[in-house]
């Protein structure tokens, strides 16, 4: 039907960003574990209207829109209200006369649709229940949520270690289910050096609070860890400023972790004391964050 848009097919993920400004952080969990496959993600955009697009699995179909050089938009091979067909012949009889060329890629190993949903920032709407189940969806919602410091080797590590405490405590999840249960907590540094440990005095404090940080190794900030994040907490200005100033689509889910818009001084060199100053106005800045979500 005229009124049922196209989708448009991509044959890698990066081509997504030329279509969409902006991924929502279910979309990108979906596109990680979906694709390539029988899934139609709509984006925000297009004034509204969405902007649907597939990267399929099949190898051909690819090639297919590599080679084509062009943005490839693509219906079902179906007719609307008929099941999908499972083979070339099956797409000629209902086709014949409709299209111009087939390629004959064999039969699909698939016997069920493919799945279409819609994804915005603020939630989902499933479009069209096809193999990947409306329940399979809803099992990579929860949050990510992401903290940011310099070297991520003091206070974003800490912040971690903390927030994932008072989650569990929150959710009476055990701090180990909560990734299965589709809560993420993770940390980043805006200067940090790949595989450093956290220092000495912040794993000795974080010990004080319960909490074992002895296996955590730093990370510099990746546009993955960013994108995928659904709120970033920061520890000073500065920190937002870089990443706002990197990825303006940043702007919307970057905070202070302090409410009151403070910045958390850098304990790093100081005595243990500096760092169980640092420690505790860190948990209370999580509490607050905490009752105010």
């Amino acid at each position: 039907p005229r009124e049922k848009p196209l989708s448009i097919h991509v044959a890698y993920v990066g081509e997504v960003y030329r279509y969409v400004e902006e991924i929502p952080p279910l979309a990108r969990r979906l596109m990680d574990k979906y694709w390539p496959g029988p899934l139609t993600i709509v984006f925000p955009g297009n004034a509204g209207a969405g902007v649907g697009i597939r990267f399929p699995a099949n190898k051909l179909a690819q090639d297919f829109i590599r080679l084509a050089e062009v943005p490839v938009a693509a219906p079902s091979a179906n007719l609307a209200g008929y099941p999908p067909p499972e083979s070339p012949e099956q797409v000629l009889k209902a086709l014949d006369g409709k299209i111009d060329v087939l390629i004959d890629a064999g039969r699909t190993p698939l016997k069920q649709s493919s799945t279409v949903v819609r994804v915005t920032p603020k939630g989902w709407r499933l479009l069209r229940e096809g193999i990947i189940t409306r329940q399979m969806i809803a099992a990579l919602e929860g949050e990510t949520v992401l903290f940011v410091c310099t070297g991520n080797s003091c206070r974003s590590p800490m912040a971690e270690a903390l927030y994932r405490k008072a989650l569990a405590e929150k959710t009476g999840i055990k701090p180990g289910e909560l990734e299965k249960k589709g809560y993420r907590v993770v940390s980043t540094g805006t200067a940090a050096i790949q595989g450093g440990r956290a220092s000495a005095a912040a794993i000795r404090v974080m010990s004080e609070y319960g909490c074992d940080i002895n296996n955590h190794r730093a990370q510099p900030v990746r546009a993955e860890l960013v994108e995928s994040a659904d709120k970033i907490y920061v520890m000073a200005a500065l920190h937002k400023k870089i990443l706002v100033e990197w990825m303006p689509a940043l702007e919307k889910k970057v905070f202070l972790l302090d409410p009151d818009g403070r910045d958390i001084e850098d304990p790093i060199g100081g005595p243990p004391d500096q760092y169980r100053r640092c420690a505790a106005r860190i948990q209370g800045c999580i509490q607050r964050v905490m009752e105010e979500s």
